[in-house]
């Protein structure tokens, strides 16, 4: 354990405990071979980017869209689904529109890069200096 919260304690009969904040493993991390296909991964893989007018937007304020839509036999994939903010998405419905940047299915090293240079919410600041990103706390 290299950190606990400081006013967060679990209690048994005869024992206080702090909550671990920031705890260590000896075992070594292996990243997956694939990424998972997910709402939070395809907003990450667009840096939270509208595709169709450019817009940035926050997680609540957006949506995925089908390229090619589930109507006309698109599949839900890494492929065909991009981010899209619900007015474009709305206007688009099942019509057929290009986004600005074509889909793709990404790597780990590319989300985490991705995830690294994206504003994230952390609930104690002194995971900072063990995630070595710029924070906005909770």
């Amino acid at each position: 354990m290299l950190e606990t919260y400081p006013d967060w304690h679990v209690n048994s009969e005869k024992l206080t405990l702090n909550v671990p904040s920031v705890a260590v493993t000896k075992e070594y991390f292996n990243p997956k071979r694939y990424v998972r296909f997910s709402r939070a991964n395809i907003y990450l893989r667009d840096l939270y980017q509208c595709q169709y007018c450019t817009d940035a937007f926050d997680f609540k304020d957006l949506s995925i869209d089908h390229v090619i839509p589930r109507a006309r036999g698109g599949k839900t994939s890494w492929e065909n689904c991009v981010t899209s903010c619900k007015g474009c998405n709305t206007r688009k419905a099942d019509k057929l529109q290009k986004p600005v940047r074509k889909p793709f299915k990404p790597d780990y090293w590319g989300l985490a890069s991705a995830w690294r240079n994206s504003p994230v919410e952390i609930k104690d600041p002194k995971w900072e200096q063990y995630l070595g990103l710029k924070a906005k706390v909770a």
